[in-house]
């Protein structure tokens, strides 16, 4: 007998849709049983996507998928839409090398229409899709789905303030799930619910202002009012939609979004209506999985489980990761100097905030997904004597850059950016790969940047920036790990501003390894004695400023160099250095070893390091080719 009875009939949503809406409630608990047992093995966003099961099979029972536009904001809550959509077979390979995107794919089905990682887009792309669809005559309907957090992006609020204007036909799924299920998804909240979604009470809405615009002289302050008792009516019934409703969207709900029968009526009706509309779901992170209902934040993202207890495997007591460190790090600031804020667009958690947070509360400001916001907060607080610490994802970063450009670096403001997840991420792909971020800091006028290649630099590097004011200062590093039994938090090395690391010479070749590189770049000169080559090495670790004198001196003493960055090839260190380096120098250059220029997918760092010939064996092997 089948594990899953109701799920194995599915492979479409066309299947789906066959069934009766009675089964719907059957195939939720298969559909939640399949991600738990699934990931239970191999890991990925978790508590999010339980919390979308019933949502998800509502709407591919309700609309007419792919004919009808599903659009899906960040991305991490659609491995139930996956499921349904073709690719249940395939889930076990979520995240990992050559197999399922952890986000929305456009090369992996039509369903997925978007390649999605960032908070706060879907609204746009829905207002797009309807726009589009109205200006060359087809009729499809168009969905986003859009959760409570990002809904508060600057970008989501600017393209309903836009939609709320060219009012379209388009539903916005406002999914809830920080709110509790309270009193208004009851029978009163259904009931009122029902009337003012169905055709009869928007049909005669319609005539019956017609008629008021009718009545002579009096016609239009009797309208007036009329909106005015309505809306005053709804905003005190739902007073949830009073900011959507005054942006232009008919707003509907709160229901409960795990009551599937409820919500398939609901996305029925709600279809119907003429406009902009905002139906707004509640739901449970973790839904149905006890350990993820108590704890969704240490169950967002899993790695493998036991599926009785929820207990994953334990992590090496000595390893701590590089976001941690900058956590413990800057506690240890902040104890030394009450004038230093920590700075996060929502990531308290990613960027290892957790701790600090809760020892200075005050001290750290969660902006919420508002990076831009973020960046020119920052810069503002510099300008009243404190010392902020910007942390963030580098692949976040990218979405301030008006802000790096004039809120900070032209005005010289001494920011201090701590710089996560630079270079390659692994599971979360293309997205959020940190490639750009040294090519357009190293474009910012004022900006000075550092690219620590250990744990212990990355302690050294914040207590250097603590002291720096000259301007905006950037560090970068990688999503890794330290040994706590290496690193000293207390006694950090002494950092010495703009100075060169050379750790070795050699006449034949000279290595210039960016950062992160460092560890191969390493095994790279080792394999090239072995092969009879004398090779020199040098760990870039400041960037700006650009230590002319001593790389200069060094390659007047070699025959060729090249640069080993963990950056896109275009946009990484090497295009600055070359502009700085001295032209008669430039005929010595071999290569920049780096990614290409295209989107780079997800699997394990050293897994696409190898397919783009960026280990130590392709390193050394296409050097040894060149000279």
């Amino acid at each position: 007998m089948s594990l899953y009875p109701y799920l194995d009939q599915i492979q479409t949503p066309e299947d789906l849709r066959k069934l009766n809406i009675s089964d719907l409630p059957a195939v939720c608990k298969d559909l939640r049983e399949f991600i738990i047992d699934t990931l239970a093995g191999v890991g990925g966003h978790f508590a999010s996507n339980l919390g979308v099961v019933e949502l998800t099979v509502a709407l591919h029972y309700a609309f007419q998928t792919p004919r009808d536009r599903l659009i899906w904001d960040v991305g991490h809550q659609t491995y139930p839409h996956k499921i349904l959509t073709g690719r249940k077979d395939e889930l076990h390979t979520v995240r990992k090398w050559g197999g399922l995107s952890g986000f929305p794919k456009r090369e992996e089905s039509v369903y997925d229409l978007y390649n999605t990682g960032h908070a706060g887009t879907s609204v746009s792309q829905a207002l797009g899709e309807a726009c589009a669809r109205d200006l060359v005559g087809e009729t499809y309907k168009v969905v986003s789905v859009i959760g409570d957090a990002s809904i508060a992006t600057g970008m989501a609020l600017e393209a309903m303030n836009h939609g709320g204007h060219v009012k379209p036909d388009m539903l916005v799924i406002l999914n809830d799930n920080y709110m509790s299920i309270s009193k208004n998804v009851g029978s009163i909240s259904n009931y009122l619910n029902n009337i003012i979604t169905s055709q009869i009470y928007n049909k005669w809405k319609t005539v019956f202002y017609q008629f008021l615009k009718w009545l002579p002289l009096i016609g239009p302050a009797l309208e007036a009012a009329a909106h005015n008792m309505e809306s005053s009516i709804k905003h005190f019934m739902l007073r949830p939609g009073g900011l959507f409703e005054d942006l232009g969207f008919n707003y509907y709900g709160p229901i409960d979004g795990h009551d599937v029968e409820r919500t398939v009526q609901m996305l029925g009706n709600v279809a119907k209506i003429k406009g902009p509309v905002l139906l707004h779901v509640l739901t449970q992170k973790g839904k149905g999985y006890k350990p993820a209902e108590v704890d969704p934040i240490k169950y967002h993202g899993v790695t493998p489980f036991n599926k009785e207890d929820g207990k994953m495997a334990s992590a090496d007591s000595n390893k701590i990761g590089l976001s941690k460190i900058v956590g413990r790090t800057l506690m240890d600031l902040t104890e030394k100097n009450p004038n230093i804020a920590v700075i996060t667009p929502a990531m308290i958690e990613g960027s290892g905030l957790r701790e600090y947070q809760e020892a200075y509360p005050k001290h750290t400001f969660d902006v919420g997904i508002a990076e831009q916001h973020s960046v020119a907060f920052a810069g503002a607080m510099t300008n009243g004597g404190v010392i902020p610490y910007m942390c963030i994802y580098s692949t976040f970063l990218t979405r301030g850059m008006d802000q790096l450009v004039e809120d900070v670096s032209l005005m010289n403001l001494p920011v201090r950016f701590v710089i996560d997840r630079a270079g390659i991420v692994g599971a979360d792909g293309e997205t959020h790969q940190g490639l750009s971020d040294l090519g357009y800091l190293a474009g910012l006028p004022n900006m000075s940047i550092m690219a620590p290649s250990s744990a212990q630099d990355i302690i050294d590097s914040l207590h250097f920036m603590k002291d720096h004011s000259d301007g905006p200062i950037a560090i970068r590093f990688p999503k890794e790990s330290g040994d706590l039994r290496e690193l000293k938090f207390e006694t950090p090395n002494p950092i010495q501003k703009g100075k060169t690391r050379v750790l070795s010479k050699g006449n034949d070749v000279l290595l210039i390894s960016v950062g992160s590189m460092l560890a191969i770049s390493k095994q790279v000169k080792e394999k090239l004695e072995e092969a009879g080559k004398k090779v020199g090495l040098i760990d870039l670790f400041w960037l700006r400023p650009f230590d002319k004198g001593t790389i200069e001196q060094i390659l007047g003493e070699v025959s060729r160099f090249a640069f080993i960055d963990e950056s896109y090839v275009h946009s990484g260190a090497s295009g600055y250095l070359l502009n700085e380096i001295d032209p008669k120098y430039l005929s010595k250059f071999l290569k920049t070893f780096a990614l290409p220029l295209e989107p780079i997918h997800h699997g394990e760092r050293s897994q696409v390091l190898a397919h783009y010939q960026l280990d130590p064996e392709g390193i050394t092997k296409e050097i040894i080719r060149l000279i």
